[in-house]
């Protein structure tokens, strides 16, 4: 149980979160609990339940992060999530995902009054190596990179049976080993449940080729996307408003533009954030903010990821 710790992390202070126990908080931030079960050195679970009074961002920090994907059912509310180079991916109910980030996890920002009640499951790369062998989803390929340097994730729909396990693991009575043997099925359930829908929804979509409709539509979405890359909309907003499923919508952008809707976000920001540091008018915290980062660290790596040296470099480098 040594090594982790889970931190939540203000401009008023941090308050350090124990881990190996349920972690029980009341106060004028949020209400709720955070509990780290560790059944084994290459398997953590975290349950979430959290009613948040105000906006805050929780951050857990873990010193072994590296060599683990990061698996999520939300069952209620949702979060956003914000990694280190920039990605962000909201997680609402009904949502899976599966994600690895090089460096540190990402933050979790909470909205005020919206809860937030999930499933998390930390596994190892050796072990996911060990359970798929050579029948490895090639969906899964992304996360296992031997050197990342961009985080990666698979979100998928959260069906009745991925939410129904999830949910157990909160119900259950046991204790001792038997609650960590329900906790490992549990989470080794999941994992196959979601590499199997991963899989899925990496087939080509139904139709190789986009009709008429469908190409007016997500040249739609790509509009609405790049609208305010402030605040853009998530996918399920993105797809409701142009009339195509999610999946599909997916599948149309990587069809019709080669990436996919999020990727061409983060490529738009970090262009954008590019020629407005070329014209030499605007403060690094203010580029990053108007492209939609929180933190200038987090664009700041974002940044040296794509172009290959930090933004004061590429200021310094420009004649």
């Amino acid at each position: 149980m040594s090594g982790f710790e889970w931190l939540v992390r203000e401009h008023a202070g941090e308050t350090a979160m124990a881990t190996g126990s349920r972690f029980v908080v009341d106060d004028e931030r949020w209400s709720g609990s955070v509990e780290r079960v560790v059944v084994s050195p290459s398997l953590h679970v975290v349950l979430n339940d959290l009613q948040p009074r105000r906006d805050f961002g929780v951050e857990p920090v873990d010193e072994h992060f590296d060599d683990h994907v990061v698996g999520q059912v939300t069952l209620d509310g949702r979060v956003s999530l914000s990694f280190r180079d920039g990605e962000e991916i909201v997680a609402a109910g009904s949502h899976a995902l599966l994600y690895r980030s090089p460096g540190e996890l990402p933050t979790y920002k909470l909205s005020a009054t919206v809860p937030f009640r999930s499933l998390a499951y930390q596994i190892d790369l050796e072990r996911i190596g060990r359970l798929f062998g050579a029948d490895m989803p090639a969906a899964l390929a992304p996360l296992l990179e031997s050197r990342l340097v961009r985080s990666r994730h698979v979100a998928t729909r959260a069906d009745r049976h991925m939410s129904a396990i999830a949910a157990s693991l909160f119900d259950s009575d046991l204790n001792g080993p038997l609650r960590r043997l329900l906790m490992e099925g549990g989470a080794l359930q999941l994992l196959a449940l979601q590499a199997a829908a991963a899989s899925r929804q990496a087939l080509p979509p139904s139709g190789l080729a986009l009709s008429a409709r469908e190409r007016d539509a997500v040249h739609e979405a790509q509009r609405l996307l790049l609208a305010d890359m402030r605040n853009p909309p998530t996918l399920g907003e993105l797809a409701q408003a142009v009339g195509l499923a999610e999946r599909r919508l997916s599948g149309a952008f990587r069809l019709e533009f080669g990436v996919g809707p999020f990727e061409m976000l983060r490529d738009h920001r970090l262009e954008h954030a590019r020629q407005v540091l070329e014209q030499g008018v605007v403060t690094l915290k203010e580029v990053s903010f108007r492209v939609g980062y929180n933190h200038v660290s987090n664009f700041v790596h974002a940044f040296r990821a794509r172009y290959g040296a930090s933004p004061r470099q590429f200021i310094e480098s420009e004649p």
